[in-house]
């Protein structure tokens, strides 16, 4: 009997913090969302364009600035629960890791600002715009840290409370710069890196209570020895998803970049949708596999599978009412464009019930041989059929690269699944 309710409250508090990290996670998305009365008003499509690339591009550049190494904290906090006092040296050796290596990475490239900046942008300015992606991306990286930790103490509440207060004080000094200043495209970013900061530095304060302070090399080895194998399947997620509009910023107008862009930030929001619940999901998993509850575990794929399918479905034409009513009639090309879009976002969210039980048994080799080679396919697609048909060739690369992703990714955890079954029968 007490064995149920202890299940049974587990179960609740599951519930309840994947509904608060969905809150949590949506909040970056949501901001765009809610601005784009704002921004189809008051930004063009090319400052639109300008804007959502640089945005994109932080995403990538922030997984190189911190090796990957929220996925490695989230897995191995779990190995320290029973001793808190190496659990704490464990994360300070990773917190100092990665604020030193990403300090020295970040300035590094803004010192060879010409040479990158002309690789990633051809109509967009290097000044400022590469400063600003290099800025943003460094303190994007260092926040993701306290908040992986946060996700792994299964502190859903405070996770939410931070990325709540990021977001609203970002709309609001975004608001003011565009309306009140009229500042463009540079006004999202700027504040960004304002906001993104400070409530950065709040949370680091926070956080220092839990960890220690120390440089065990024993600890970075075995998280780097976990992580680096991540960075591929972690930036082919960015390649396949964003980089069409990297590519896309060569081939096409900024004007037909812009329409492209608003179209992929909507469809993004189910994106956002699916990272949130996972990120409920995994640590619930991972808890259920450590307590030899493989049964339950299982349980829970079926709800994310669940899960996936009706938001999925349902976001195809709520979304599409949403764009024709809240933007301006330069940006209802974006329309036609989000079925597609949102089916490859769905594929990506099966893709994330396999990895789950790849991460579990710490067979990320697996998991970044299928995202690499889905990524090179996405990026051999793109660079073949964009120049033809433009926006339609990244839709086509994005999806085809999913599929290809998820179904190799598949095939590893059902070999694994296998091998691990006949090893337990001997």
């Amino acid at each position: 009997m007490k064995v149920n309710l202890n299940r049974k409250r587990n179960r609740n508090t599951f519930l309840t913090n994947s509904i608060l990290y969905v809150i949590g996670g949506l909040m970056t998305p949501l901001i765009g969302f809610i601005m784009l009365p704002i921004y189809t008003q008051y930004l063009s499509p090319d400052e639109y364009a300008i804007m959502t690339t640089v945005q994109t591009l932080v995403g990538m550049l922030e997984v190189f600035i911190i090796l990957s190494l929220k996925s490695a904290l989230t897995r191995f906090y779990y190995d320290f629960l029973e001793d808190l006092k190496k659990q704490k040296e464990y994360l300070g050796s990773i917190f100092m890791f990665v604020f030193l290596f990403s300090t020295v990475l970040s300035l590094i490239s803004l010192f060879l600002y010409k040479p990158i900046g002309s690789l990633l942008f051809n109509s967009i300015p290097i000044k400022p715009y590469y400063f600003y992606l290099i800025i943003l991306a460094w303190i994007s990286g260092l926040f993701s840290l306290p908040m992986a930790l946060y996700r792994a103490q299964e502190k859903a509440g405070t996770f939410v409370s931070a990325n709540v207060i990021k977001a609203f004080f970002t709309m609001l000094l975004t608001g003011y710069l565009i309306v009140g200043e009229g500042m463009g495209a540079e006004s999202a970013l700027l504040s960004q890196i304002t906001i993104s900061f400070i409530v950065t530095a709040i949370v680091y304060i926070f956080q220092l209570k839990n960890i220690k302070l120390n440089w065990n090399k024993t600890f970075i080895k075995e998280s780097l020895l976990f992580s680096l194998p991540m960075i591929p399947h972690v930036a082919s997620g960015w390649i396949i998803s964003s980089s069409d509009r990297v590519i896309l910023e060569k081939f096409i107008s900024l004007d037909n970049l812009g329409v492209y862009s608003l179209a992929a930030q909507v469809s993004m929001v189910l994106a956002i949708f699916y990272t949130s619940v996972n990120n409920a999901f995994v640590p619930r998993y991972t808890r259920l596999r450590k307590e030899g509850q493989e049964t339950d575990g299982n349980k829970l794929l079926k709800v994310f599978l669940m899960v996936i399918l009706i938001f999925g479905l349902v976001s195809i034409p709520i979304s599409m009412f949403a764009v024709r009513v809240i933007t301006s009639e330069e940006y209802y090309g974006a329309i036609i464009l989000l079925p597609a879009l949102l089916i490859g976002h769905m594929i990506k969210g099966f893709y994330y019930m396999p990895v789950a039980k790849l991460v579990y048994a710490k067979k990320t080799g697996a998991i970044a041989r299928s995202s690499t080679i889905a990524a090179v396919v996405n990026i051999i697609i793109n660079f073949v059929v964009i120049p033809y048909i433009g926006v339609y060739g990244a839709i086509v690369s994005t999806i085809m690269a999913e599929l290809v992703r998820y179904l190799l990714i598949s095939r590893a955890s059902r070999i694994y699944s296998s091998v691990n079954s006949f090893a337990s029968k001997i």
